[in-house]
């Protein structure tokens, strides 16, 4: 029974998902964000990272770093970014177009960044990404090899919430003396800009509106 109530809810949501935006609220990792109309969530264990994937298999990742600050630093930008470049060269790739800027939206401040990653055979993969911190830090991130859905990835960015920003305060506190800002950075460039296999939404919740 219980089964088969959980097949029933699955279907209404890939149904709902077809015409509306699918949300997905993630209280244990206090934020929530709207997949675009007909992408789908999908499902992962205690990786910290959500993904959402697209009819065409493209992906807008959520990656979370446990941070100490309520605003991303320049130095956390100026930290991932080298990170990024020396694992590029250790698998004979080199990083090219960088560029960051500083955000206003959704969350203040914040900043976006992009860069182009070339393959050994010459192939351009384009990263483009967002990253903000409330308590912990959030990635926002997309990785393509032609941008046709940049506009899409920035709606989906811009629907992204804190859920409880008291919660966001006290975590803050909770991590400042054991998390810096350069800490975040190297560990953040140890994730963003690859090619993500699917993954789990584990103890979050998709709710079509």
């Amino acid at each position: 029974m219980i089964a088969s109530r959980l097949a029933s809810v699955f279907v209404v949501l890939v149904t709902l998902s077809a015409t509306a935006q699918v949300r997905l609220l993630c209280p244990e990792a206090n934020f929530s964000i709207a997949a675009p109309a007909g992408w789908t969530w999908e499902a992962a264990p205690a990786s910290q990272r959500w993904s959402v994937v697209g009819p065409r298999g493209d992906r807008f990742t959520v990656h979370i770093v446990p941070s100490a600050s309520q605003k991303v630093p320049e130095i956390w930008i100026r930290g991932m970014l080298p990170g990024i470049a020396r694992d590029a060269a250790t698998r004979g790739e080199r990083i090219e177009h960088v560029m960051h800027a500083s955000a206003s939206a959704p969350v203040f401040p914040s900043i976006r960044y992009a860069y182009t990653r070339v393959a050994k055979n010459g192939q351009r993969t384009f990263v483009d990404g967002y990253v903000a911190a409330r308590g912990q830090t959030y990635a926002i991130e997309y990785t393509s090899v032609s941008r046709e859905f940049l506009p899409e990835f920035w709606s989906f960015v811009r629907s992204f919430q804190v859920l409880d920003k008291f919660a966001s305060q006290r975590t803050a506190r909770a991590s400042q003396a054991a998390v810096t800002p350069a800490a975040v950075a190297r560990k953040a460039s140890d994730v963003l800009g690859r090619p993500l296999g699917p993954n789990q939404v584990g103890g979050c919740s998709p709710c079509a509106q």
